[in-house]
Order: structure tokens, then sequence, then C-alpha cells
């Protein structure tokens, strides 16, 4: 479902802005082989098991609304308010964005099937299960420190696909605004349309902290009864940068 909403330019304003509900399932896009050993974001498994892969597609975002809006500021003054106030357009885009689903590993093949990944025969990673009575609905906490409940999860008996599925698992989301200030001002010696554009940028400028994807690795898969290890769930990168101000000028000739 997309639900757009715009207003044309009229009255120094203009706004666009766009609401998407979506969900896409598949059996893998990029989650084979080659990427499954490099960047153990996502797990497809050789079709052992019929359906064993299905699930929700590796760029699936459930929610994202996008908001944009340039407003030319009514501001006319005279002196020298006016030649630091007038003419300024404030433009901003404001992106709030679901988490993209994660696949939790255990890191070696205990399952024994030998599939071959870019790595060589028998590195494939397998799936833990799901610990008694819990499942995807309260496996995540949100909790950047530890993003998954440990306790969630149990290593599968050797020999044995895991019970947790690819890409069930939902991480962190995406939320930033980032502003442009700018002005116009007239340069006739450069021609008619000569003018001199400046501008303050701000990116992340609620300086809101986007977590990236948290440790997926949830068993190292050896030995029988293992704990989860103390690494798995924590997120140690982000998907943006803190807030970020930038101060240019354009010459338009």
């Amino acid at each position: 479902m997309i639900l757009e909403l715009r207003k044309r330019w009229s009255r120094g304003i203009q706004l666009a802005s766009s609401y998407t509900w979506s969900k896409a399932e598949d059996t893998t896009q990029n989650a084979t082989f080659f990427s499954d050993s490099t960047t153990s974001v996502v797990s497809a498994l050789p079709e052992f098991v019929a359906g064993i892969n299905k699930g929700l597609a590796d760029f699936h975002a459930e929610h994202s609304f996008v908001l944009s809006a340039i407003w030319q500021l009514p501001v006319s003054l005279d002196g020298v308010a006016g030649a630091l106030l007038n003419d300024w357009q404030i433009a901003g885009i404001a992106r709030v964005r679901s988490g993209n689903p994660l696949t939790v590993f255990v890191q070696t093949n205990r399952s024994g099937s030998l599939w071959s990944p870019s790595l060589g025969p028998g590195t494939g990673p397998d799936r833990p299960n799901y610990a008694p009575g819990r499942g995807p609905d309260d496996a995540v906490t949100g909790d950047p420190d530890q993003w998954f409940d440990p306790t969630a999860f149990v290593l599968q008996p050797a020999g044995t696909f895991g019970n947790v599925g690819r890409n069930e698992l939902i991480g962190p989301d995406l939320r930033t605004v980032d502003l442009a200030f700018t002005r116009m001002l007239p340069w006739t010696r450069l021609g008619a349309g000569g003018r001199l554009e400046l501008r303050v940028e701000i990116f992340n400028v609620l300086n809101r902290v986007n977590f990236g994807p948290p440790s997926l690795v949830a068993f190292s898969g050896t030995a029988d009864g293992e704990e989860p290890l103390a690494s798995f769930g924590q997120i140690r990168s982000t998907q943006t940068s803190a807030r970020q101000m930038q101060i240019g000028a354009r010459v338009v000739f």
C-alpha cells in the first residue's frame, strides 16, 4: 500500500510525503554462497528441506515514510537586517523506516550438510533452534547492548537443521532529519543569470543514533549444550553518522 500527499508550490511552501506499508517474501536474493560466508547478515541453506529458505526478502521494510518540504521565508526587511535575513529558503527531508530482516547463525556446519559456499566445503553456517515456548515475536529485546534475548535460542542437536527461519527477526529501524538553508544573491557582473548561492546543510539534525545490525552468531556449534556467545546480539556500528554540518558557496553564471 502506497499513500502520497503533495502540496504544489504556493505561498512560498512546497511539500511532498509518501508512506509505504509492504511485505516482501522470497526464498533468496544475494543470500547464497559468497555473501553468506562474508557478510553473515542473512542465510539461505541448501533446499534439503522444502521451504527452508522461504522468508522475508533481504530488502523488506514493513513501514517507510518520507516527508520533504521547501519553505521560502516570508522575511522582507530593510537595511542591515534585510541584508542578513532576506531571501533565505529552508528545505528539509525526514525519513522513517522499519528495520530490515536478520538471520541468527550457528558458526559451524553443525547439521553436517557440508554445503559449500565460497570459503570451501563444510563452511556453510547453520541456524539454531528456538528454546521451548519461544519464537520470533519475543526473541528481540531492542536493546543495542543485546538486541536478541539469548535465552530464546538453543543449539540444535548435531546432524539436524535448526528451526529458526531465514530473515524472520527484525533489526534496528532508521530515523533521520536533514535540513538545508539556502540563499540566492544576484551577481550581475556574471551576466543576467549570475548569482551566488550560499548553503548551510545539517545532516541528522536530531543527532539520533541509527544502529547497524547486531552480531548474529549465537553459538560456535562445536559442542553440545553450549551457551550463547557473549558477543551475540551486540551492536557495534551505526547506519548513519552523527550530526554533521557543512557550509558552502556556489557561483552560477
